[in-house]
């Protein structure tokens, strides 16, 4: 199978909410795309790159474009090719590329997300385009922890805080790191470094693409009464040796599993009642989940003794310790229970869901409204609005109005430009603690990082451009200016 290795360099860095929920790409954007698509040997059979300018209804964070090296005056007119242009077209390159493993560093919880919502917000039917029409994916960060685990002697891993970060990873194996957070240029390390474990442990390589699809993560934990996983905690990867027990059962969520870690006896728990279980499966860390559309990579039970902790238990009590489990579902399946009602019980907020962050809560499009938007991507962009009152989903239209409003306003009549315009304008200068990044935030945030980079004149620069850019967008505010164009 083809794999597509891609990166993007973003308008922020990722965050998470007060549920400890990513918010990567709701209120940010793609600005630069680099992808290679490679045979199952790695060689290199096409490539994409482009870069297009920044939303109008958006704020970048500065310190993502001190990592991505941009300025503000080049993101606001990249060759004038849009954010919408941009998606449109590497959707079809990527579906043109497909089937295949879509592979990044840090992707699938960094770049896949900025993908599905990119695809949401530019009216693409199916956002989960890495998912779908026999497309699967992985994730090299993932493979790399896993190698360092597993097979030692493969890459040579740097000391020091983020050892696992691209831009030091692959210059601690020869692998040149100049243009580091350049789309294209980590795009080609990321390559390099899955050649050299491919490379020297192909069968490891192969093992950790088993898991690229739900449905090979669901076929191996049926097959296995052991396994072997790791978790990474601040650059720390940490083994487990396991017995699956059964999969958490929760409407409009992603398929979960519950792992037993064997480093525990469930002889010690069989006799507790349901209200004993309850705070023993948490307080003694009974159990391990694992996200079957993550690529978690699972091992097979030859690797437990390299772990200290199971290796002083012994093969043959992990191995009874696995079969006690197989022979009371009862037991796990209280456990499961457990850990359902926990997930279930969990304070989300009960905020205003906007339409920029309703890709998973608002369902998918109709067949009605698939129809209107592959007719929105055919027609010219002054014919594009005349189809926008007919979604039957009103979030399409929003959705519609601001990307012709992000492309020339004056396409849009008077009251839909406006209406997005003041959408925009309260936003950007609201005062308090928002989803996105405001105008007074994006100032404080400049002064912060002015005085982490005071001898660096290159940033610096970038700071100061950026700071001028917020004065005129915020002085276009204050004087009513309802359309931000320079």
């Amino acid at each position: 199978m083809n794999i597509i290795f891609y990166d993007f360099e973003t308008s922020g860095r990722g965050r998470f909410d007060k549920n400890n929920k990513t918010m990567n790409g709701q209120w940010d954007q793609i600005l630069q795309v680099g992808a290679i698509l490679c045979n199952e040997n790695l060689d290199e059979l096409d490539r994409f790159e482009m870069k297009c300018s920044l939303n109008k209804s958006l704020i970048p964070h500065p310190a993502a474009l001190l990592v991505n090296g941009l300025s503000m005056s080049s993101i606001r007119s990249s060759n004038n090719i849009s954010n919408y242009t941009l998606v449109y077209e590497m959707t079809e390159k990527l579906s043109q590329w497909g089937p295949a493993i879509f592979v990044g560093y840090n992707s699938i919880s960094f770049d896949e997300e900025f993908l599905r919502n990119a695809l949401f917000q530019n009216l693409h039917e199916n956002p989960y385009l890495t998912q779908i029409n026999g497309n699967k994916r992985a994730d090299v960060l993932n493979i790399a922890r896993a190698a360092s685990l597993y097979i030692p002697t493969c890459l040579k891993i740097p000391d020091g805080d983020g050892k696992f970060k691209l831009e030091n990873l692959a210059p601690a194996n020869n692998i040149s790191s100049q243009d580091a957070h350049d789309a294209m240029a980590d795009v080609i390390m990321t390559i390099e470094i899955s050649k050299i474990i491919k490379n020297q442990f192909p069968e490891f390589w192969e093992n950790s693409l088993l898991t690229s699809s739900k449905i090979g993560v669901i076929e191996l934990l049926e097959k296995s009464n052991i396994l072997c996983h790791h978790e990474s905690y601040y650059g720390k990867i940490n083994p487990f040796v396991v017995k699956c027990i059964g999969k958490m059962v929760i409407k409009n969520r992603t398929d979960q599993f519950i792992l037993f870690d064997l480093k525990h006896d469930p002889d010690d728990y069989l006799s507790s009642s349901y209200s004993e279980l309850e705070n023993l499966v948490f307080k003694d860390k009974l159990c391990r989940k694992i996200k079957a559309n993550t690529q978690p990579i699972l091992m097979g039970p030859e690797n437990a003794m390299n772990f200290p902790s199971y290796e002083k238990i012994g093969n043959d009590e992990i191995e009874r310790r696995a079969n006690v489990l197989k022979e009371n579902q009862e037991f796990c399946d209280k456990i499961i229970q457990i850990q359902i009602e926990k997930e279930t019980n969990k304070d989300y907020s009960q905020e205003d869901i906007f339409e920029e962050e309703s890709l998973f809560s608002g369902g998918f499009p109709s067949y009605g409204d698939k129809l209107i938007m592959k007719k929105f991507h055919s027609l010219d962009w002054d014919k594009k609005k005349l189809i926008l009152d007919d979604f039957e989903d009103k979030r399409y239209s929003y959705l519609g109005k601001k990307i012709i409003y992000d492309y020339d306003p004056k396409l849009l009549n008077k009251d839909d430009r406006e209406f997005i315009a003041k959408i925009i304008s309260s936003r950007h200068t609201s005062t308090n603690t928002e989803k996105w990044l405001t105008i007074p935030e994006a100032f404080a945030a400049i002064d912060d990082l002015r005085e982490k980079h005071i001898e660096n004149e290159r940033n610096l620069e970038i700071l100061d451009d950026y700071n001028s850019h917020l004065e005129k967008m915020l002085t276009g505010y204050q004087s009513a200016t309802l359309t931000y164009d320079d």
